[in-house]
């Protein structure tokens, strides 16, 4: 099975404002860049995708060149990042941003979700993508969970996932054609 996991193209949003559940919508200039990214998939590869409209208009896009079925995951979404959504970085409370930084995986923000939590549903969200009978599948989502996918199907410690860069609007690819899973390349 070839698994690429494809990052949504940039959101429209300051990138000073933090942003997990937060549903911001594609940069006014979707589909710029995402030209390339059909000839890299094969025709009818199934999609899925997380519900965020940043991700689910990429997904259909592709659906649509493709002739793909497209469905979403919710497991796929981003990180909850609870009373910091929609805030800009530099006006959060110290004191809570220096706490989170500490023990990032097992604290979550104010009101939020753990990275830990947020790996354990995309580890769910893996499994589910395993039992199904595709040689290829695309996976469109936001950076933290495709951060977390790499990670689980590298078996990689979790904690690395945060060293993890993926591009906006960026492909990576796994591949299990060797009966483990390895990573064929990152942001094409």
């Amino acid at each position: 099975m070839d698994v690429y996991l494809i990052r949504h193209t940039r959101p429209d949003v300051d990138p000073e404002v933090c942003h997990g559940r937060l549903d911001v919508p594609p940069a006014a200039d979707f589909p710029a860049g995402t030209e390339r990214i059909p000839a890299m998939l094969v025709v009818g590869t199934p999609i899925i995708t997380a519900a965020a409209g940043r991700c689910r208009r990429l997904a259909d896009h592709l659906g649509r060149e493709l002739g793909s079925q497209v469905s979403v995951d919710d497991r796929l979404r981003e990180m909850d990042f609870g009373r910091w959504e929609g805030r800009r970085w530099r006006d959060l409370p110290r004191a809570e941003t220096d706490a989170w930084s500490r023990e990032f995986w097992n604290q979550p923000p104010p009101d939020g979700e753990s990275y830990a939590a947020m790996h354990a549903r995309v580890v769910a969200a893996w499994e589910a993508m395993l039992a199904r009978p595709a040689e290829t599948l695309a996976v469109v989502g936001p950076i933290g969970p495709l951060r977390a996918l790499l990670t689980i199907a590298l078996d990689l410690p979790p904690e690395t996932f945060v060293r993890v860069h993926l591009d906006h609007g960026g492909i990576s690819k796994l591949s299990d054609a060797t009966g483990g899973w390895r990573l064929d390349y990152s942001n094409r």
